[in-house]
């Protein structure tokens, strides 16, 4: 964090504005005009990330062009003597939407005024090829007295698609922008502007009703699976003194088919105005603010997972960060992971509810590092030898030739198989990621045991000839069940036997030990390993949570060819999953 006075390419810093998972934004005197700029700084975590410093100094060029009254301008951007990305913006003396929401100062009429100037924003942009893809009342930035007056300006262009194309996310922001994100975004499905015209619906649902969309949703799961299927939610049944012309407002803009929204930002604000105007001429009380104590947070009700970050960047009324809300028991949350070797992080994150109100049986939201640019150091030779196969792989045709990288994707089960396994009425893809770790060392008392408590975690393989993976999680979305599967790549079959043969010793060490995980704010809960086996000389174990013993998890390893397979998966039920699932995987790798 800058102090007050500090130097940053000429900008003096005056004050911090807010934090969050990006960085801070500092209220700062222009270099040589007598003016404020709001200068944001992003992490050393962001900006060594090679990928991100590209797109972001593209897509700060692109946002640059955009000039219109209600966006945010950008003035400059550049990085600092230490390499910290930073971008100088227009300083917007005021507050944020989400805020004057949380205030108790949000009115019907307001709200509307609010989506009807971000609309002029969104419109120019889309007219200029931009979509924004991070449109939320975070993001909705107000100055001036409130009325008819009150400015609104659309912030964060260019950032958000930056994050996205690089594909990363930041910590304490997940949830408050998947309450907003399209359908065709979640999916990975093409999509253009009308994707900020859905979550311009999201947000005027929010500040209508204090409610996120889809806040009955339980878990990160249950909220993209309700983007995805759900119908678009109802104002009235939450605010019943709304109009209900406001429902199919925002039926049209929350449409799972981009085609059945509305043709432009404009004709949607048009459209709520229209809609509040009707009935608001046919009272004689004034439409009132929701109270503050009727405004939820985006965690969902049971279980909660994360709630928003302080990342309210421009604004100039800061409010303390909040520590985040814990997540249920289960598979640990992020971490900040080892430095040594690592190329970029990502935090990612899944939930599963229990089927009954009694029993939360898994949360998976891990820190995943991508692969180093260098790879690891070889693993020390193993004095336990593990016989899965012979290392070189021979057909009647003569030898397999080993499996490369590009094929990784191929070898994971799609959802419809996994649900058969499982035994579950769907499945439902939350992550996917290539070259990518796990990291529950933070949270897991038992070190020794990081690597055999969940799959492809850094512990395992941080020392290991891995050249490349692809890693999977997967969940129900009514609860009970969540998979996560990976398949790690090697130089050679001799490379991966080696890897699976150091891992021998760990999960016979585990074998029988009991561990405590330990989430922020949450009291420690105890876990252990049940017994090892050797299916097909690979390597099977079961955890379970003292307390919950009719929770099932089984972790299972084994090497095909040059390729390491690594599952988890956990259910309500004590049959072992985890070894049907690499046994269909393992089919699908030639060996």
């Amino acid at each position: 964090m800058l102090s007050p006075g500090t130097v940053v390419a000429g900008y003096r810093i005056e004050r911090l504005l807010g934090s969050g998972g990006m960085g801070e934004v500092y209220q700062a005197a222009h270099p040589n005009l007598p003016r404020f700029d709001a200068l944001k700084v992003l992490n050393a975590q962001l900006s060594q990330d090679p990928d991100f410093r590209v797109r972001f100094l593209r897509e700060a060029d692109v946002a640059a062009r955009l000039d219109h009254p209600n966006i945010v301008s950008i003035y400059n951007r550049g990085q600092t003597e230490q390499g910290q990305l930073w971008i100088a913006m227009q300083f917007v003396d005021g507050t944020d939407a989400d805020r004057a929401l949380e205030s108790g100062a949000m009115t019907p009429a307001r709200a509307v005024h609010i989506v009807g100037e971000v609309a002029k924003a969104l419109d120019h942009a889309h007219g200029q090829g931009v979509v924004h893809r991070d449109v939320k009342p975070a993001n909705f930035l107000l100055s001036g007295p409130t009325g008819p007056d009150e400015r609104v300006l659309l912030g964060d262009f260019g950032i958000a698609r930056a994050l996205g194309d690089a594909g990363l996310t930041v910590t304490g922001s997940v949830v408050a922008t998947l309450s907003y994100a399209a359908p065709e975004l979640l999916s990975g499905q093409p999509f253009d502007g009308r994707a900020d015209l859905y979550s311009l619906g999201c947000a005027l649902f929010r500040l209508l009703t204090g409610k996120a969309p889809f806040c009955w949703a339980q878990g990160l799961p249950a909220l993209v699976g309700a983007h995805l299927q759900a119908p678009p939610p109802r104002v009235t049944e939450w605010a019943p003194g709304l109009p209900p012309r406001l429902d199919a407002v925002i039926a049209t803009a929350m449409a799972k088919d981009p085609a059945q929204r509305f043709a432009s930002a404009r004709e949607l604000a048009a459209a709520a105005a229209d809609a509040l105007a009707e009935q608001s001429t046919s009272t004689t009380a004034p439409w009132q603010p929701i109270s503050s104590n009727q405004v939820s947070d985006y965690s969902t009700p049971a279980p909660a997972w994360w709630q928003p970050g302080q990342d309210r960047t421009l604004a100039a009324t800061p409010a303390p960060a909040a520590p985040p809300a814990p997540p249920p028991p289960g598979w640990p949350t992020p971490a900040p992971a080892p430095a040594p070797r690592r190329r970029r992080g990502r935090i990612a994150a899944a939930i599963v509810a229990a089927a009954a109100a009694t029993a939360v049986i898994a949360t998976v939201a891990v820190l995943t590092v991508r692969s180093p640019s260098h790879p690891p150091a070889s693993a020390p030779p193993s004095t336990t030898s593990v016989t899965s196969g012979a290392a070189t792989t021979t057909t009647a045709n003569g030898p397999v030739p080993p499996v490369i990288a590009s094929e990784l994707p191929g070898f994971l089960l799609p959802a419809d198989q996994i649900k058969t396994i499982m035994g579950t009425a769907a499945m439902q893809v939350v992550e996917s990621d290539a070259d990518s770790w796990a990291n529950a060392s933070s949270y897991i008392s038992d070190q020794d045991c990081v690597g055999p408590y969940q799959p492809a975690d850094l512990a395992a393989y941080n020392n290991s000839e891995a050249k490349g993976s692809q890693r999977q999680f997967l969940t129900n979305p009514a609860g009970g069940a969540d998979v996560q599967q990976a398949v790690i790549v090697f130089p050679s079959a001799d490379a991966a036997q080696k890897a699976l043969a150091a891992q021998h010793p760990v999960w016979a060490a585990c074998a029988g030990r009991t561990f405590t995980v330990t989430l922020p704010n949450e009291s420690p809960h105890r876990w252990s390993f049940g017994a090892l086996s050797n299916p097909d000389g690979g390597l099977a174990i079961t955890t379970a949570r003292e307390g919950h013993h009719y929770v099932g998890c089984q972790r299972a390893l084994t090497a095909a060819n040059n390729v390491l397979v690594d599952v988890g998966a956990c259910s309500m039920s004590t049959d072992h999953h985890g070894v049907a699932i690499l046994e269909a995987i393992l089919a699908k790798i030639p060996h």
